[in-house]
């Protein structure tokens, strides 16, 4: 039998390798430069998803490349993908003008780059070191995106003017820092494509953050580990956004679910003196973001919000049930709508938005099913710190048009293979394990409340 090709052998390796060079490009290129004559597909970082899907797709035709078992990612993506291949033929079937099956096109592309990016993480991963390896390198450049964002709200330099690639080109204006609350009152958006993005991103990374840094074992680790939590906890509030503020809310509740009531007062009292810092360092943040909350009634992006809905239930009625086609939505020849669930309403109508709630509402039952079964107190708690993301993203979801943006699509998939390659690496998602009872050392696991349902536990 002929030995198989070094890359397919090493695929793992490979995979792991360009992971990281994803999570680098993604953050750390401004999300406005792309390749040229590209458009929006044209990150790098998009050319790496694709990449990874190819050698996926070698391991997968080849015996023993992918790892045995049972692997739920495998079909939440290939959900994806189908809904998004079956919404594309209903497109082109409808006959799209030029600028709709343009794209169409790029978003059918991304969507291949975004499953090679969870594909290659569930299955391509190769042990449990790698996996916090990777996730801590997504949780420090999540710390870097807040700390430039802290740097662009100060005042003090906006790093991103000076960040120039050979080869790339803005494919729009860079987005410079806005005003929100007030003339001179800043909001800022890092190295994302937008402030709401920047701030959900990190609403979305910060449960993990806060999950290394408390199983951190060393004083350096504590000290790194801890002040990129800090960074991305600063740096929320900076995007004055009600979708952040909103998104790290449900994140904090869905974690604390899981601990014991001396770690919630505990979180309580090291947010409650956050909070205080926070509004001593900078005044008038913190009230700017409750103003748009109470202020809705006159709040121009609310009520544009409000007012758009009868334009689309206009168009989402000429094609209730499949829609005009994934991908064919093009804001500059309709309208911003700034909600993800109204854009794959009009897309892929009833069908469509079922599919995609599907979407993100399995793979938080994948992550919990670890959280409830996990082989130790770490596993359980990386579980559920994972589980926040999919929630998470959904409401963002229903507050901006999510799928237009990289970085947020980046993380969401990147967060979902993180669950599939945790399933494996904890024996098949924990199988026909029973319900986990906490043990004396478990100080941010409690026991589920099911256990007390189910009858006797008995902890592995």
């Amino acid at each position: 039998m002929a030995q198989q090709p070094l890359l397919i052998r090493r695929w793992q390796f490979s995979a792991a390798g360009l992971l990281i060079a994803y999570l680098l490009l993604q953050f750390l290129i401004p999300a406005r430069l792309v390749i040229g004559g590209m458009g929006a597909v044209g990150r790098p970082s998009v050319a790496v998803g694709l990449m990874l899907l190819f050698l996926w797709g070698l391991a997968f035709m080849t015996s023993r490349g992918l790892p045995s078992g049972v692997q739920p990612v495998r079909w939440i993506v290939g959900w994806f993908i189908a809904l998004q291949l079956f919404g594309y033929a209903v497109g082109f079937d409808r006959g799209l003008p030029h600028v709709e099956s343009s794209s169409a096109n790029r978003w059918l592309i991304f969507t291949f780059a975004m499953a090679g990016i969870a594909l290659a993480t569930a299955d391509g991963i190769s042990s449990r070191r790698q996996l916090d390896r990777l996730l801590m390198i997504l949780v420090g450049l999540a710390g870097l995106m807040g700390l430039i964002g802290a740097l662009q709200f100060t005042g003090i330099i906006n790093v991103v003017e000076y960040i120039r690639i050979p080869g790339l080109r803005p494919n729009a204006d860079l987005i410079g820092i806005g005003e929100r609350g007030g003339p001179g009152f800043a909001r800022v958006a890092s190295t994302a494509s937008h402030y709401i993005e920047f701030g959900v991103v990190l609403a979305m990374v910060l449960p993990i953050a806060l999950h290394y840094a408390f199983f951190a074992t060393t004083r350096r680790q504590r000290i790194w580990r801890w002040a990129a939590s800090g960074l991305i906890a600063v740096g929320i509030p900076f995007s004055i956004s009600r979708s952040a503020t909103l998104a790290i809310a449900l994140a904090l509740v869905l974690m604390a679910m899981i601990w014991p009531w001396r770690q919630r007062y505990n979180a309580a009292i090291i947010g409650g003196v956050a909070v205080v810092a926070f509004h001593a360092v900078q005044p008038g943040v913190l009230g700017t973001i409750r103003a748009l909350f109470t202020n809705v009634d006159n709040d121009p992006s609310v009520q544009d919000r409000i007012a758009r809905r009868a334009y689309v239930m206009d168009l989402w009625e000429e094609r209730p049930l499949l829609g005009r086609g994934a991908g064919s939505y093009v804001i500059e020849r309709y309208t911003l709508l700034d909600n993800q669930l109204y854009v794959t309403l009009i897309e892929g109508g009833v069908i469509g938005v079922i599919g995609v709630t599907i979407f993100f509402i399995v793979p938080y039952f994948v992550a919990r099913s670890i959280r409830l079964r996990g082989v130790d107190q770490q596993a359980r708690h990386l579980a559920q710190a994972l589980a926040t993301v999919p929630p998470v993203a959904l409401l963002a979801s229903g507050t901006f048009d999510s799928f237009y943006f990289g970085t947020f699509m980046g993380v969401l998939f990147i967060a979902i293979g993180a669950m599939g390659a945790l399933w494996r690496l904890d024996g098949g998602g924990a199988g026909r394990r029973p319900l986990q009872v906490a043990g004396p050392d478990d100080r941010f696991v409690a026991t589920p409340l099911m256990a007390n349902w189910k009858g006797p536990t008995r902890r592995i």
